[in-house]
């Protein structure tokens, strides 16, 4: 039986006939090989019901890679997003972390609500992560104060006003980490804060302390 790198060599050709594709496509030895299976999975020129039926049979790393390449047709990237939900549930948690850090967006709109703040701050790694799936994270309802943690000390997301205020108007945030936030927050925020209801005492009063200083700056 040939190597699989002797497959894989060939399906990188160029000069590959469609008749040199089909042997591979339809040889039992290449398909005993995962990294051939993805490559058939991912590659145009499988047809698409022979393609969806090599998705299923795929470990969580390959569906991940097949969710975030953007040039794998949108039927086979969906599929691999649909097997990766159906596994997440029983998912290790360091392999729910290295998920999120690649995984594509099909996948990562889910990933965005996990309660481990250590999913949450790998997703916010993830190249396909927006500002309205950090606000989202950072918005929702009984979030771990952890997640919200991770969230405001990540460089490339704590920058964001919109993000600094979804994490300040959460009730869950912990006290001390709201008023070295203050400092930064915008006005709309700051009055928000002063008006919200549930909203510590001494967090309106910095709150408002914040807001005169401002104005006696002005």
């Amino acid at each position: 039986m040939a190597p699989e790198g002797h497959y894989l060599k060939r399906l990188r050709r160029g000069d590959l006939t469609r008749d040199g594709f089909e042997g591979i496509l339809h040889d039992r030895a290449a398909r005993r090989f995962h990294a051939v299976r993805l490559a058939l999975a991912g590659d145009p020129r499988t047809p698409r019901s022979e393609a969806l039926g090599l998705v299923s049979t795929l470990f969580w790393r390959d569906l991940a890679h097949l969710s975030a390449d953007a040039r794998v047709h949108p039927a086979i990237r969906r599929a691999a997003d649909r097997d990766l939900l159906r596994r997440l549930p029983e998912m290790a948690l360091a392999e729910r972390v290295d998920l999120a850090r690649t995984v594509g967006r099909g996948t990562l709109t889910v990933m965005r609500f996990d309660a481990d703040p250590r999913v949450i701050e790998a997703l916010l790694d993830n190249r396909f992560a927006t500002e309205p799936d950090v606000v989202q994270a950072a918005a929702r309802p009984g979030v771990p104060p952890a997640v919200l943690e991770r969230i405001a000390a990540h460089p490339r997301w704590n920058v964001r006003p919109a993000v600094r205020s979804a994490i300040l108007r959460n009730p869950a945030l912990p006290l001390a980490l709201a008023l070295a936030l203050l400092t930064r927050a915008s006005r709309e925020d700051l009055e928000g804060l002063r008006a919200a209801p549930g909203v510590p005492p001494i967090l309106k009063a910095c709150a408002e302390r914040v807001l005169a200083d401002r104005l006696e700056r002005v």
